[in-house]
């Protein structure tokens, strides 16, 4: 179950080549368990990425991290 886990997560984070992309899809298809995963997985993404917000930065600290940089 943990290998699972772990490729739908590389999955959901576009690390997994070609093939294990497809591999997995087929395991999806073909497992209740693994198909469960996935979409919980897919769920949780989608409900941080529409629900949660960044905050903004301000751009006088976007200089000063470019100033510091440019020093060192």
């Amino acid at each position: 179950m943990h290998d699972i886990h772990n490729r739908v997560s590389l999955f959901f984070d576009n690390a997994l080549g070609e093939n294990e992309r497809k591999e997995l899809l087929l395991q999806v298809d073909c497992d209740p368990k693994c198909s469960k995963i996935f979409k919980k997985e897919q769920v949780y993404r989608d409900f941080i990425k529409n629900n949660i917000t960044r905050p903004t930065v301000s751009t006088d600290l976007i200089q000063s991290i470019k100033d510091s940089i440019n020093i060192r």
